[in-house]
């Protein structure tokens, strides 16, 4: 009796966590009929237990996917267990939605296949969140083209005024004769210059996010190149000593010349922004191994260790001086180049003693 009464209360207890389910659990027969239906089955799909119970299973699965019902059985019959299979069933009032489900064999005490026993989980919040996802992604990358559409647009009609404002700045620059005239004018160049640079800086940014940003590479001298945008940048700064360390004749280097350039011209200018009243720029040039170094040091602000890795990020600025103009995005682009190319950049700076940056860049570059 004590058996009997241990066996019954277990079914009982069975039977108790079966109903209270928060998850559909059905029972049916290798035929497809089903046996039992929890309350938690009713509320799913909108069937009460005598009206599910004796019916094929096939009442709450929509008729395109019939088939799946096979497919269990199949596996089942097997001997396996289907595991978090995702799909659509449909309720009373024949609305459709997502679940997830796990079927297993129901064996009998001789170890028999003699049915399957499914949970199921209604999977509609999750479902919606990975379509407002996935419709959200879609969103940004429609909004991503547009913008980039719209700063190739902006940037072709904005350097078309400022083109034919910098060559009649330039003419009237080499037609005035009264100093102080010439001073603003000169300073009007300087800033239409500025925007150039902004404006490309925008569109090599635009670029680099939309996979565009292409290299042209070639064989060049490394050491040419830094003597000429040293050349560059000391004839626009004339207060400054822009100086080249290096015992090498020659450094070739196969990589985008015109895109190392704007590197370098962009850490020399950040040198030249950034000083204090010592005006000495060191450039250096060496061989380490199979890698061309290269730094550019100056003696100026100085860099907290806490930036070192956020400058290198998009619209990131340290100092907030008005006198200090730019977007945030030189360092961001020199990174991204300087990536492109295989290298490393990186800066190691002290507040109020100067910054250098370092270029690492391997001698031979397999560019794709």
């Amino acid at each position: 009796m004590d058996i009997f009464n241990k066996s019954e209360n277990k079914q009982a207890l069975l039977n108790a966590i079966v109903m209270s389910s928060h998850d559909a659990i059905i029972s049916k027969s290798l035929d497809g009929i089903i046996t039992s239906w929890n309350t938690a089955a009713e509320r799913m799909f909108g069937y009460l237990q005598d009206e599910a119970i004796g019916k094929h299973i096939s009442l709450i699965i929509p008729a395109d996917r019939l088939n799946e019902e096979d497919f269990i059985i199949g596996q089942i019959k097997a001997g396996k267990r289907v595991d978090h299979f995702e799909t659509i069933r449909k309720t009373k009032d024949d609305r459709l939605f997502p679940i997830s489900v796990t079927v297993s064999p129901v064996i009998d005490k001789n170890g028999n296949i003699i049915g399957a026993s499914k949970i199921a989980r209604d999977i509609s919040e999750r479902h919606n969140a990975q379509k407002e996802k996935a419709e959200l992604l879609d969103r940004l990358k429609d909004l991503n083209k547009r913008k980039d559409e719209f700063i190739a647009l902006a940037s072709h009609e904005l350097r078309t005024p400022l083109t034919s404002m910098d060559a009649y700045l330039q003419i009237l620059s080499r037609n005035i004769s009264d100093e102080k005239v010439k001073v603003f004018v000169e300073k009007a160049l300087s800033q239409s210059k500025k925007i150039n640079h902004l404006i490309s800086d925008l569109l090599d940014v635009s670029k680099i996010e939309s996979g565009k940003l292409i290299l042209r590479p070639e064989e060049f001298d490394v050491k040419s190149l830094l003597e000429d945008t040293i050349e560059l940048i000391s004839d626009s700064n004339e207060s400054f000593v822009i100086t080249l360390h290096s015992d090498l004749e020659s450094v070739m280097l196969f990589g985008d010349k015109y895109k190392i350039e704007q590197v370098i011209v962009n850490l020399l200018t950040n040198a030249v922004r950034y000083s204090n009243d010592n005006k000495n720029i060191e450039v250096s040039l060496k061989n380490d191994n199979d890698n061309i170094l290269i730094s550019v040091k100056d003696y100026g602000l100085g860099i907290d260790p806490d930036h070192f890795e956020n400058i290198f990020s998009r619209f990131y600025q340290i100092h907030n001086s008005s006198n200090i103009s730019g977007l945030g995005l030189g360092l961001y682009l020199c990174r991204q180049i300087i990536s492109q190319h295989q290298g490393q950049i990186w800066v190691e700076s002290e507040i109020g003693k100067g910054s250098t940056f370092w270029i690492k860049l391997p001698a031979n570059i397999a560019i794709t």
